[in-house]
């Protein structure tokens, strides 16, 4: 007796090795999350229920022929048509990723067969081969289901005794007849179970790697696109240290183009239109960088500045500095450009009170001076080295001080002159009011001790 015949002579559910593979394979993989495997998994375990199925009137005679139906033999012949039909259904409804399911499932098979069995893999793989050509030409010539079902029938008839002794068929007609009326009835409902349940498992396999390869060649499109807009942005940025406002400008205007709320590319272009005195169009791209992200200041104090130094609108202007501030209040931007704007209305007040020679509104500490002294005194204490904001902050107490003359203003302003132009050269032009203060103070204090 050859080794297949011995191993399939033991044809029952109790010596089937495969059965007892497919259980202890299917506890460890993940069947909310299937791969390959898993479907590979799910065609053999199909397999293997095919003898088990009670069939509806099945008497006792009839159970003990289901029982010689049971071992590895027939389970092959099943995989091998099941696989048949998954092929057949992959290369019409899914030809992309037929190749992905059905060779390794097909290299599983013969791989899985032999290794449980301890038989010689290219045997199996012949095998296997045989049984794919034998269903495709019946596929080729035209024949139906019916056809394909009377093949696999005579297929596992033969598996009863040694699997390539056609004389192992029974020889008793009645024997032969229930047998073939048994393989028959499993067959149908193996044909309305377990194939539909077998190509709808690798269906929703293939709709999800269709997913998943869609989401990836977005995600490569996306990808590419954001690589396109940031090589353009950095070459948008290399230009305006270079000073080159036209060209970063239409850098920019190409990254906008591909991405319209590309917030970094709409407040570098802002600001270039503002360098180009372009005062409207950067207003704009403020705008929609704010729309893009309400959340972020640096547009809310870019627009503030195009409004306050550009437009003159002081209130817009007020609004967005303040709005700034609430979003960042450890920034110092937004309280050192709003206390300019309060400086200035500050100073036109005073201004207009020269010119109508009302010193006592000129005196005056008025809202919006108190308010930039506060808002400078916010950015000295955020950033200690920030020098405009002390020579800023110096410049208004000097005004007071030259209105009033009160010794803290006067003191106030010099140590300011004196931070700022420590901390910048350039501050250099401030030497004269910081002298003129001093002045102001020894005039002071000999007017307080006489």
């Amino acid at each position: 007796m050859s080794i297949f015949s011995w191993l399939f002579a033991k044809n029952t559910e109790k010596n089937s090795m495969v059965r007892k593979w497919i259980l202890q394979e299917i506890k460890k993989v993940d069947i909310e999350n299937p791969d390959v495997y898993v479907l590979f998994l799910g065609l053999i375990q199909t397999a293997v229920s095919w003898g088990k199925h009670d069939i509806k009137g099945q008497d006792d005679q009839m159970l003990e022929v289901s029982k010689q139906y049971l071992g590895d033999a027939t389970i092959f012949e099943i995989a091998a048509y099941t696989y048949y039909r998954v092929e057949i259904w992959l290369d019409k409804e899914q030809p992309e990723l037929a190749k992905q399911i059905a060779l390794p499932i097909r290299e599983w098979i013969a791989e899985k067969f032999h290794t449980v069995l301890y038989v010689d893999e290219r045997l199996f793989n012949q095998l296997f081969e045989e049984q794919l050509i034998r269903y495709k030409s019946l596929t080729g010539a035209g024949k139906t289901l019916t056809d394909l079902h009377l093949e696999l029938e005579q297929r596992i008839l033969l598996t009863r005794g040694d699997r390539f002794n056609k004389q192992s068929l029974s020889k008793d007609s009645a024997s032969a007849a229930l047998e073939s009326q048994y393989i028959k009835k499993s067959l149908v409902k193996y044909e309305e179970i377990n194939i539909p349940e077998v190509i709808a498992n690798i269906q929703q396999y293939c709709e999800k790697q269709s997913k998943i390869k869609l989401e990836e060649r977005k995600s490569k499109g996306q990808q590419l696109m954001e690589n396109h807009e940031q090589r353009d942005y950095l070459y948008g940025m290399a230009l305006v240290a270079q000073n080159d406002w036209v060209r970063a400008c239409n850098a920019f205007t190409k990254v906008l183009a591909a991405n319209p709320k590309h917030y970094d590319a709409l407040i570098q272009r802002g600001l270039l239109y503002s360098t180009l005195h372009q005062y409207v169009d950067a207003l704009e791209d403020f705008t929609v960088a704010i729309e893009v992200n309400p959340n972020e200041s640096a547009a809310y104090i870019h627009r503030g500045k195009c409004y306050h130094r550009n437009l003159r609108v002081k209130d817009k202007s007020l609004a967005d500095y303040s709005e700034a501030i609430r979003l960042a209040p450890n920034l110092a931007a937004g309280y050192f450009g709003r206390g300019e704007l309060y400086d200035e209305i500050a100073l036109h007040k005073e201004k207009q009170a020269l010119e109508k020679h009302d010193h006592l509104t000129y005196g005056h500490l008025s809202e919006e001076f108190l308010a930039a002294i506060h808002d400078y005194s916010q950015v000295i204490a955020l950033e200690p080295e920030y020098d405009a904001a002390y020579a800023n902050r110096a410049l208004l107490y000097a005004r007071k001080a030259r209105a009033h003359q009160h010794i803290d203003d006067i003191t106030n302003a010099i140590a300011d002159f004196e931070k700022a132009m420590s901390l910048n050269w350039e501050h250099g032009y401030l030497y004269k009011q910081q002298d003129e203060m001093k002045e102001l103070l020894e005039e002071s204090q000999l007017e307080k001790e006489a």
